[in-house]
Order: structure tokens, then sequence, then C-alpha cells
């Protein structure tokens, strides 16, 4: 792609609603925290501590899978080509 079609294109767009979308998820991920105790409390009988434990556990299991998944799927999509992966996520 030359420098003429990537400045008509509209990835300037893109690039700004996609990281909107990533700040309200990371500020949704962040906003749960609080209540992730009383959820995890609800589910069983476990000590103030386990419950401690095993909110942060939760928590931080999603940027660990995050963390694992993104090179994979980074990997992926430059094999295979954005238009293909895409197709993937519909």
């Amino acid at each position: 792609m030359d420098d003429e079609t990537r400045a008509k294109g509209p990835w300037k767009k893109n690039l700004y609603i996609l990281w909107v979308c990533t700040f309200v998820a990371g500020l949704a991920f962040s906003e749960i925290m609080p209540f992730m105790s009383l959820y995890v409390a609800s589910m069983g009988h476990y000590t103030k501590s386990q419950v401690t434990f095993y909110s942060g556990l939760v928590y931080a299991i999603t940027f660990l899978i995050t963390a694992i998944a993104s090179p994979i799927w980074g990997a992926w999509l430059t094999a295979k080509g954005a238009r293909s992966c895409c197709s993937v996520l519909v």
C-alpha cells in the first residue's frame, strides 16, 4: 500500500474508535473490582482471606489470558492477513 492510498483510507477513524473502545473496556475492568469480592463471597462459604485471594485471581486471570493470547493472535493475523482474521470474529 502506498502513502497516497494509506492517507485516503479510514485508518485514522478506525484507530480512534479502537482506542476509545479499549479505554472503555479498561475502565470497565477497573470498575468491577469493588464488586468482585461480593460476588466471590456469594458463591460459597469462604474466609475473608480466601475471598480476597479468589477475587484477585479472578480479576488477574483476564489480563493473564490477554498476555498469552495476544502474541498468538498477532502472529496469526500477520500470517493469514487481516481480512481472513476479521471473518473469524463475525
